[in-house]
């Protein structure tokens, strides 16, 4: 059985004013001011005022750090059962945000996916109301607030949100314009850009202005990436679905705790496969298993692509200990100090990551 596409676009913008007016009275509206590079807060002392000509005054899309502003995130998920791909605005101005009450459906489309044509699909009746209400900004309370758009995604839908490319040799970031390692294919690339490994260099960020000069490329004139070529649309290979800076793009904490604790756990086995050789790689890998189901308690689920999920994380970082310890007959101790120590930051990250909440500057630092 088949359903059909189901929309809000015709009123999104009173949904989105309503729902701000409503925290307003109820006095559930918090402010989230900008920071400065110590950490400290700004003051939020400017209002607002919507541009005559249709284009935003401020730098890079971005309103200044001093001006009254609201936060709404759009966020792509996929998942459930029939699978459907969902795209939902979260209202970040308020305790638990990202609390399935406290967000805004704005279109489902059951049966779908999330690649570029079906997010480029999803997104486009939308697009106009969140350019209008982005330039337009909102009134809550008795002042005109800017609108901040945040992207809320996992990487791929980020890329697809984005008309990025997604991982490659060359840019593989949508945040950033360093390349992923240097090459005599990329030397242009790299003399301007740098690379990711590069980690004491600073990379030129992508910005909003370029995202929307690509839209005009691909939509107006009819280029294409072959014609364009790397070196001028920098993996910007389809029309971006949504305009935003990429300082507000904001990938889910969930799956970046998901993707580190795999990495940990793939880089014990290449340490022991480095170490021992392929076959006490093999012999590493089940013993891992074995210390994750009987150990720890944990089991890899039917989603996330068969990956574990938010609390499997925790437990497993939490018990670490039991990883390291089924490593030590196969490593050095050097190697098997070094590890555990990378355990003992991500344990201290988990902690930040986990919070909806303003970090202290001590914390940020």
């Amino acid at each position: 059985m088949r359903f059909p596409y189901w929309t809000l676009a015709p009123h999104l913008l009173w949904a989105v004013e309503g729902r701000l007016a409503q925290l307003w009275s109820a006095g559930l509206f918090i402010e989230r001011p900008s920071f400065d590079p110590q950490g400290v807060p700004v003051p939020q002392t400017l209002d607002y005022e919507a541009p005559l000509d249709g284009t935003p005054t401020y730098h890079n899309f971005c309103p200044p750090a001093d001006m009254r502003d609201v936060h709404i995130s759009v966020g792509l998920d996929r998942g459930g059962d029939p699978t459907s791909v969902k795209v939902v605005i979260g209202f970040l101005n308020q305790d638990s945000p990202n609390r399935l009450g406290n967000t805004l459906l704005m279109a489902v489309r059951p049966e779908s996916k999330d690649k570029y044509p079906e997010v480029a699909a999803l997104l486009a009746p939308h697009e106009a109301q969140l350019r209008r209400l982005a330039l337009a900004g909102v009134v809550v309370g008795s002042h005109r607030r800017a609108v901040r758009v945040f992207v809320n995604s996992d990487y791929p839908a980020v890329c697809n949100t984005t008309g990025h490319k997604g991982h490659s040799s060359s840019l593989p970031c949508p945040f950033c314009l360093g390349t992923k390692c240097s090459s005599d294919r990329r030397c242009v690339l790299v003399a301007a850009f740098g690379t990711i490994q590069d980690l004491n260099a600073a990379h030129p960020p992508r910005t909003a202005a370029y995202l929307r000069e690509m839209r005009t490329a691909y939509q107006s004139s009819g280029q294409t990436p072959g014609g364009l070529g790397l070196d001028t649309h920098l993996s910007i290979e389809r029309t971006p679905a949504i305009i935003a800076p990429p300082s507000q793009i904001v990938p889910l904490l969930l799956h970046l705790l998901i993707g580190v604790t795999l990495r940990m756990l793939r880089l014990a086995i290449e340490a022991v496969t480095q170490a021992r050789g392929v076959a006490a790689g093999r012999q590493i890998s089940h013993i891992l298993a074995a210390v994750l189901s009987v150990e720890i308690g944990v089991e890899p689920v039917p989603y996330h692509g068969g990956n574990f999920f938010g609390r499997h994380c925790r437990a497993i970082a939490s018990r670490s200990d039991a990883v390291v310890r089924a490593l030590r007959p196969f490593l050095p101790a050097t190697w098997l100090t070094a590890y555990e120590r990378a355990w003992t930051l991500f344990q201290g990250l988990m902690s930040t990551l986990n919070r909806a909440a303003i970090i202290p500057p001590a914390e940020q630092r």
